[in-house]
């Protein structure tokens, strides 16, 4: 009897020890594998918030027109069966490119590379980083540019160019073939001469001669103030107050969205985002993830245009600009700044081509018009862009769905884009404050 008691305590003594290390180890794997879990789950959350990917990038930071030269003149070409920008960009998604080499900063060797017959050129309409164009490049790197020289024969080169410095970087591109690029767009169907000068900060287009360009119309559709209040506010029932022309809903005191009641204008405001991104890659990078956030429909979206801290995307007809009528004539125009992060859009979507009658407009060359702004009294270092868009205008008395889109020049002075009539005609305008901004427009 003392035999088995003795050692029925023992058994009991080693069972209790071995189910104490056994507790142990399994708490700490369990443990251990929640910290790794949360470190997994915390890593992809900071990778969610504002890392699109380079695919997503090149899809909105695309080339917005293309260039070559015949017989010593330059000519802007467009063609409808072939996306030439899009063309580009999927011949250089997926190579290994060395890093970018700086090669010169020169005004001189940059102007007489601008006029290079040996090489087609697509150009952004602002400058980017060239993190966003190359997938090997450290995020980090904020070298800008904004013109691509693409050797027109054969070679292992092509070139990045800014135009507000003047300087030149070099891109060896191995197993890449431009031959078809460059003959498709020398046999572009839509081939207009043109020149380039300096204005401002770049080499913009001028045209020499009257411009004729094609009206469209377009049925559109709209997603309502729920679609974009559940994106942006979440479906935790956002409060909502109705005041005069617009509604505002709020999800705590953080962020509000501003909805105007007759027209496709809203106002994201979100107070938490309160940090300026500190570089120009991130900045633009930080500005997609936003607008893309919106859910706003993309196809023809683009980068049209970056100040300081504000980055604006617009939609495209063919390689020019949509604008909207109003205060904000921009798609989406995002602005960071240490008080929050504010979001003005435009719900409108443009979706089916309607066939038109031919109907076309012409346009006066570009020193015309630069001409007529000299003559009102502004001056040359007033004028930051000069560019050809359209502009969205609706019929009522048609179709409350068909919206109009007819060629205009569009100045940017003060960091404001407004129609040249407009900035001719400014002294004589009735301003209504009440009507503008969220209110006014489309």
């Amino acid at each position: 009897m003392r035999f088995k008691d003795k050692f029925s305590r023992i058994a009991l003594r080693v069972s209790l020890i071995a189910m104490v290390a056994l507790s142990i180890i399994l708490s700490a794997i369990i443990w251990g594998s929640d910290a790794r879990f949360s470190r997994i789950e915390e890593t992809s959350n900071q990778t969610q918030i504002k890392d699109l990917g380079q695919r997503s990038l090149r899809d909105i930071y695309l080339p917005t027109q293309t260039f070559y030269f015949k017989d010593k003149q330059m000519y802007q070409v467009y063609d409808t069966k072939n996306n030439l920008p899009l063309e580009f960009s999927k011949l250089t998604q997926s190579v290994k490119p060395l890093l970018p080499i700086r090669v010169w900063s020169s005004q001189s060797k940059y102007e007489k590379l601008l006029k290079n017959p040996d090489y087609v050129q697509l150009t952004y309409p602002d400058q980017i980083t060239i993190s966003l164009f190359l997938t090997n490049v450290r995020k980090t790197d904020s070298r800008e540019f904004n013109r691509f020289f693409v050797p027109a024969r054969s070679s292992k080169y092509i070139y990045l160019g800014n135009d507000e410095n003047y300087t030149i970087y070099r891109v060896r591109l191995n197993d890449v073939s431009f031959d078809n690029l460059v003959e498709h767009i020398q046999s572009a169907k839509t081939q207009m001469p043109v020149t380039l000068q300096k204005v401002h900060d770049d080499y913009l287009l001028f045209y020499e001669k009257d411009l004729s360009l094609p009206t469209y119309s377009y049925l559109t559709n709209e997603e309502s103030d729920s679609y974009f209040v559940y994106r942006l506010l979440g479906s935790n029932n956002p409060t909502q107050h109705s005041s005069g022309e617009s509604i505002t809903y709020s999800n705590g005191v953080y962020e509000r969205l501003i909805a105007a009641k007759h027209t496709h204008n809203y106002e994201y405001v979100d107070y938490q985002q309160d940090q300026v991104p500190k570089t120009i890659s991130r900045k633009l990078n930080d500005s997609l993830y936003f607008v893309r956030k919106i859910g706003l429909s993309e196809p023809d979206l683009r980068f049209f245009d970056a100040d300081n801290n504000t980055v604006i995307y617009q939609n495209y007809v063919e390689e020019y600009p949509i604008f909207l009528p109003g205060k904000y004539k921009m798609r989406a125009q995002v602005k960071f700044a240490s008080n929050g992060m504010t979001i003005n859009f435009n719900s409108l979507d443009l979706q089916i081509p309607i066939p038109t009658n031919g109907e076309k407009k012409t346009l006066i060359p570009t020193n015309e018009a630069m001409d007529e702004l000299y003559q009102k009294g502004y001056h040359q270092k007033d004028i930051e862009r000069i560019v050809i868009g359209y502009t969205a205008k609706s019929d009522n008395s048609k179709n409350k769905k068909l919206v109009d889109l007819e060629p205009a020049y569009y100045v940017k002075i003060n960091k404001q884009w407004k129609t040249l009539d407009e900035w001719l005609n400014i002294n004589n305008q009735i301003t209504n404050s009440r009507k503008e901004g969220l209110v006014d427009g489309l």
